[in-house]
């Protein structure tokens, strides 16, 4: 099968042009499969008689194609109503669905000078041997032309352009603007088709020039340009012209700036995550997602439905995902972990191009009829890029079915993270807060994610900090919860936001400026004697009444810390210990602590990731020697020169192939619980034997 696709300026001429072309190559027998490629749907009309025909679009399970004049198999993708759906997600679907039918010629007719998304398809190299590009002499379809090279060159860079069919509107020059743009851009006029009233009149019957006027020179003229495709021409490679090189075209002015230069980059999947600060380097491809974070969040909320507008798949790897992070914790909390409830609006891409509104009615009555009265429109990749109001649908769908629909609004920065969609869901569940009577002595803890901090013994460990100064937790944002729980968020007297992150931050500035409540005191996760320490001081600076409490609280952490440095100081004191550590991190309280165990610290290694963490810097121990960018050969040098008892690692896999006596390098709880837990730990892994092969005959 020959494949040619024939792109222009609205108006042009194409389907003109390529309805001629499909007839013609059609007379020697030849079957010829013509394509229309445009939402209006009337590039086949004039092979079939100026009827309409029926669209792939209107049943996209049925054969779209229709058998037209000479026997020519004819097919119109068609779309949704205007302003609704997605053609181009449609064109996808059309395309895969026609790659099976057999001709010996393929005659796409492209929609305007579109060459991105689903409209670029039929010039892709795998759909297409030859782009025909129709111009006149007009400025704008010459700069239309110069638009469809540049995506060419994207998308087909290599010979992939068969020349320009010059179809004359009779303006003065026009001939000349032409013949100057293809010389720079090196390609042939392979066809020159004068102004004539014989196209209207055909059009105005519904049949091709070349049928109802067959002697004329325009027809000549169209017989000789089909001629020329089956001999199969020579292609040229896209050189579109650079804007002022344009711009002298326009004026008329002799064109002395050329080709546009396309950027040589170095090829690189570096990715930078805006919300978590963190940048993917390597081959290592940043997890992006439009609702990952929006979906995990709604599905924390015990009576609120997640609605997911997009394909069924989105929906199930959400789920999947919720599920596998509550089941890794579920033994270690009290409270039964909700059940997910997601709904996906199954927008496939056979959907994606019509009216979608039924497909959010279903989803929404399924969510009713399951209970739910609160339920969250989260935006998907494939409604993102439709360009779906969901805020405008949203309303609709509260006020049709008599339930409260909340949009999520999605990242202003398409794919720029993992967890798309966090702020948009953080933003309407503030909006929700209302003033409540303050309940004296009670806490509201913030983070994006409680999975580790929800557990028993880490809400324990921070109960036990709190109750130094004679506060409780009263709600955690966003943990397991139901709408109530959030809407009564300011009755409490305090919030404390949990981690120094971006993210966090951001969310303490909303709740803020939402509620008029005091900005959160900002701490980080509290592990070891100094991460103790710190929030009893930054408890002290942020009020007054803890101040006065804040001296004894910590005398008792200290004489705590104390007490585990001597329980296990017995066993770990002198040994040599090196920490190799996969991304720099601080380390404070682990180096802290094997000091106080009297464990010889030989160096702090640390080795380049997958991930760049930009919320933190390289970090200074003291006498400890900490070196950067190191690699597993420079461990494996300091294992032979020095006698190490112990690595303490957050690479194990590696290290354990080596076959050095290992410890883990983090701890499982906060506070001092995780200090007691981590130094048991250690004396765990240095007392116990190292297994050899051996042992297994």
């Amino acid at each position: 099968m020959y494949r040619l696709a024939v792109y222009g300026k609205g108006g042009v001429g194409k389907s003109t042009v390529s309805a001629n072309l499909s007839y013609l190559l059609s007379l020697d027998g030849s079957s010829v499969l013509h394509v229309g490629c445009d939402p209006k749907h009337d590039s086949t009309r004039l092979l079939t008689h100026g009827k309409s025909i029926r669209t792939f679009s209107s049943d996209t399970g049925s054969d779209p194609v229709c058998t037209g004049l000479n026997g020519i198999s004819c097919v119109e993708c068609g779309g949704a109503e205007p302003g609704k759906g997605c053609a181009g997600k449609g064109m996808e679907l059309m395309f895969s669905r026609i790659s099976g039918v057999d001709a010996d010629y393929r005659v796409s007719d492209v929609l305007g000078d579109v060459v991105c998304g689903g409209f670029s398809i039929p010039a892709r190299k795998a759909n297409c041997d030859a782009v025909l590009i129709v111009t006149s002499g007009e400025f704008m379809s010459l700069f239309a032309a110069n638009n469809i090279l540049k995506g060419l060159r994207n998308i087909n860079p290599g010979r992939s352009v068969m020349g320009l069919v010059l179809n004359r509107r009779g303006d003065a020059g026009e001939e000349e603007s032409v013949r100057k743009f293809a010389e720079v851009t090196g390609l042939p006029i392979v066809c020159d088709l004068p102004r004539s009233k014989l196209f209207k009149e055909a059009e105005a019957a519904g049949e091709v020039l070349c049928a109802l006027h067959p002697d004329s020179e325009e027809a000549e003229t169209l017989r000789n340009l089909a001629g020329f495709i089956k001999g199969g021409p020579e292609c040229f490679i896209p050189r579109p012209l650079s804007e002022e090189a344009m711009a002298d075209l326009a004026a008329g002015r002799p064109i002395t700036h050329g080709a546009s230069q396309k950027k040589d980059g170095k090829c690189s999947f570096e990715g930078y995550d805006a919300e978590r600060n963190l940048t993917y380097v390597g081959e290592f491809v940043m997890p992006a997602c439009t609702s990952h974070g929006a979906a995990d969040g709604v599905m924390r909320i015990r009576d609120a439905a997640a609605i997911m507008h997009g394909p069924r798949n989105c929906s199930y790897l959400m789920e999947f995902a919720f599920r596998r992070r509550v089941l890794y914790g579920s033994t270690e909390r009290r409270d039964e972990p909700p059940e997910p409830g997601i709904y996906s609006t199954c927008l496939d891409a056979a959907e994606a191009f019509k009216d979608t509104g039924k497909l959010l009615d279903d989803a929404v009555l399924r969510a009713k009829a399951d209970g739910y009265r609160y339920m969250f429109l989260i935006p998907t990749c494939s409604s993102e890029i439709m360009g779906a109001d969901l805020f405008k649908s949203a309303e609709d769908l509260s006020a049709k079915h008599g339930v409260e629909v909340i949009p999520v609004a999605p990242d202003p920065v398409f794919l720029s993270s993992k967890f798309g969609g966090t702020f948009g869901l953080f933003d309407a569940l503030i909006s929700r807060m209302k003033p409540k009577p303050i309940e004296k002595g009670t806490v509201n803890l913030v983070a994006r994610w409680f999975y580790g901090l929800g557990k028993e013994r880490s809400m324990s460990a921070l109960s036990e900090l709190l109750s130094l100064f004679d506060l409780r937790i009263r709600f955690c944002l966003l943990d397991f919860c139901n709408m109530a729980e959030i809407e009564d968020f300011c009755a409490a007297e305090y919030d404390f936001q949990i981690g120094r992150a971006k993210f966090n931050r951001r969310i303490g500035e909303k709740l803020s400026e939402a509620t008029g409540r005091r900005l959160p005191l900002e701490m980080d996760v509290p592990v070891g004697l100094s991460g103790c320490l710190e929030w009893v001081s930054s408890m002290a600076e942020y009020d007054q009444e803890f101040a006065t409490k804040a001296p004894s609280a910590e005398r008792r952490l200290r004489a705590e810390f104390d007490a585990i440095a001597e329980r296990y100081r017995p066993f770990i004191q002198g040994k040599k210990l090196v920490i190799y550590c996969v991304m720099v991190r601080d380390l404070k309280w682990q180096v802290e602590t094997l000091r106080a165990l009297g464990a010889d610290i030989r160096a702090v290694m640390f080795v380049d990731g997958p991930v760049i963490d930009h919320n933190v810097r390289i970090p200074d121990y003291g006498d400890v020697e900490v070196l950067t960018s190191r690699r597993m050969c420079d461990l494996r040098n300091l294992m032979s020169e020095e006698d190490i008892d112990l690595v303490l690692t957050n690479d194990s896999d590696r290290v354990r192939r080596e076959g050095f006596r290992y410890a883990p390098l983090g701890t499982r709880f906060y506070g001092m619980d995780g200090v007691d837990y981590w130094a048991r730990n250690l004396v765990d892994c240095l007392t116990v034997p190292l297994p050899t092969w051996e042992a297994g005959l």
